[in-house]
């Protein structure tokens, strides 16, 4: 299969993600100047045991081909109604196609998911 390059990613996403102890989904604001990938990324997150809360990361990241790193530097909890220590997440994937995202994420904590992106055209 031939790799398509694609010519920005920058623009809104769609953010979902299954991590096992719950779900997360949001939205994913993203910068592409050259290969550095940068933006932020806002979600609420689920846990099967807690309440919902909301995050916003600060990212930055690289493509290389149809391969995307993405990585957090930074979080501010947006809502929660206890309180809540948080790990930054960094999220590694494949262009699926020019709207879709697919790969494997991985916070600071050692808890593992898979997330998809779309992109909001």
């Amino acid at each position: 299969m031939e790799e398509k390059k694609i010519e920005s990613l920058t623009g809104k996403w769609i953010y979902e993600e299954d991590y096992g102890y719950g779900t997360a989904q949001g939205e994913l604001i993203l910068v592409q100047e050259g290969t550095k990938l940068s933006g932020k990324i806002i979600f609420s997150e689920n846990a099967d045991s807690n309440e919902t809360f909301m995050i916003q990361e600060k990212i930055e990241g690289e493509i290389n081909q149809n391969r995307i790193k993405i990585r957090a530097t930074e979080y501010d909890i947006i809502h929660a109604d206890y309180d809540i220590r948080y790990e930054l997440d960094s999220w590694e994937g494949m262009m699926i196609n020019e709207t879709m995202i697919e790969g494997e994420s991985l916070d600071d904590q050692g808890v593992a998911g898979s997330f998809r992106f779309t992109k909001i055209v």
